[in-house]
């Protein structure tokens, strides 16, 4: 057990009495206070966000979730590889891609495994027909399951910057793979991170360090040079404003300015959506109001925020899916949360379930085993296809598309591809390649 793993089981047996019940009401901190979030505040609540035509005050900072304020950590930064580095998959190996990222018609990137093994970084340059293995020379860390996932952050066809669960090394390409250039960070991540990509030279990671009785504990750093460097911005150590709740999106407009989305659970009844204006390093807690036509929906069901849109620091969107009983019955609602103010204001409109992919603020696509399509910023939806899969996927224009088809009944992944807006796919046998990797 390492020392951080051991000071963070501190943290939570502390927390353990009181982690499921109801967390206060968000407050308010002094829109001048230079106080960090993870002080406690004892102002007045944040006013609710309604839909009306009188906008609410400016939202205000969130108190902190609690009082905890621990010892900080002493890491040794030194960082040295060794041990067996993860193999270069040879040309012509059977592949199976677990994630997939396009940025063209022809390039992307993807994550993939050669039955069962740990997860591998690709690049095409041909649309998805053949790939080239870039993995970076990670030295290999085994989990308990025989295998390592990776996350990664992508901008273009050169810039990528990727983060292996069990350890502590962040690695950036800005030539495709061709090289890796490796910074160790203070934490090592325990079971997946979280990126958010600005442009090529900002990005943010959020390491989720450990988990239990709804804490999932997190460090976030942020790179301003494109990976040359990361700065720890937070921990558990320092915050306690988002250690709470999965993380399941983050989203910024500017190097300033962001978003972040939770799931809450059902466990805490003041459902908020955080931000950050001052580049990720404290966030406020924005409470919104419950959909209209379920108002107890956060007092008698489970609701969480996914899929962030930003257009600009006053403009952006974000789906609120729910579950909940009615007449005894089961209900799975999403709805779509449209802002122009900020948050003073939200209009709040149905959604047909699953991801949302923004084409742009007008044209979108939500996308379970129905795809449906809006033409007009999520007021109407028309029902395109169904599919007997589940798929993520990655779109480059309102008709064109790649997605990873994973069928949990048979435990089996395709690439796919559509041409023409979801309304038919084709499958890609995806080829390796020879690498051109340097190590």
């Amino acid at each position: 057990m390492s020392k951080i793993t051991r000071m963070l089981l501190v943290v939570f047996i502390i927390l353990l009495a009181g982690c499921n019940r109801p967390q206060p009401e968000p407050k308010q901190l002094p829109t001048d206070s230079n106080i960090p979030l993870a002080e406690t505040s004892t102002e007045s609540p944040v006013p609710d966000a309604t839909n009306t035509s009188q906008p609410a005050d400016t939202p205000q900072p969130a108190a902190a979730e609690s009082d905890l304020t621990p010892t900080e950590p002493t890491i040794d930064m030194t960082q040295v590889l060794k041990g067996d580095l993860i193999p270069i998959f040879p040309s012509g190996t059977d592949i199976t891609i677990h994630e997939i990222h396009m940025v063209s018609n022809l390039a992307g990137w993807a994550i993939a495994v050669a039955d069962p093994d740990t997860e591998h970084i690709l690049t095409t340059a041909n649309g998805g027909k053949t790939w080239q293995d870039v993995t970076p020379p990670q030295p290999l860390v085994t989990g308990d399951a025989g295998f390592t996932t990776v996350d990664m952050g992508i901008w273009d066809a050169d810039s990528a910057w990727v983060i292996y669960a069990g350890s502590d090394l962040l690695w950036s390409t800005k030539n495709g793979g061709v090289t890796w250039k490796v910074v160790p960070v203070v934490y090592e991540t325990l079971y997946a991170s979280m990126f958010s990509v600005l442009d090529v030279n900002n990005a943010w990671v959020f390491q989720f360090l450990d988990a239990g009785m709804q804490k999932v504990f997190t460090a976030v750093n942020r790179t301003s040079d494109g990976g040359e460097n990361w700065e720890l911005l937070l921990d558990p150590f320092t915050d306690n404003t988002i250690q709470s709740f999965d993380k399941t999106g983050a989203v910024f407009i500017n190097s300033q300015y962001g978003w972040l989305t939770r799931d809450f659970r059902g466990v805490d009844p003041f459902v908020h959506l955080n931000l950050t204006q001052d580049g990720g390093f404290t966030w406020e807690a924005l409470k919104i109001p419950a959909p209209p036509a379920v108002p107890n929906v956060f007092l008698e069901g489970a609701c969480g925020l996914y899929d962030p849109y930003l257009i600009s620091p006053g403009q952006g969107f974000f789906r609120l899916s729910c579950l909940y009983f009615e007449n005894d019955q089961r209900i799975y609602q999403d709805f779509l949360y449209i802002t122009s103010d900020s948050g003073a204001t939200w209009n709040i409109l149905y959604a047909p379930g699953g991801d949302i992919y923004y084409i742009s603020d007008q044209i979108m696509y939500a996308v379970s085993r129905e795809i449906y399509r809006s033409d007009d910023g999520g007021v109407n939806w028309q029902l395109i296809r169904t599919v007997n899969w589940d798929g993520h996927f990655s779109f480059i224009n309102q008709d064109t598309a790649w997605g990873v088809a994973y069928d949990p009944d048979d435990d089996e992944y395709a690439l796919v591809k559509t041409n023409d807006g979801c309304n038919s796919f084709s499958i890609i046998k995806p080829e390796l390649i020879s690498s051109q990797s340097i190590r």
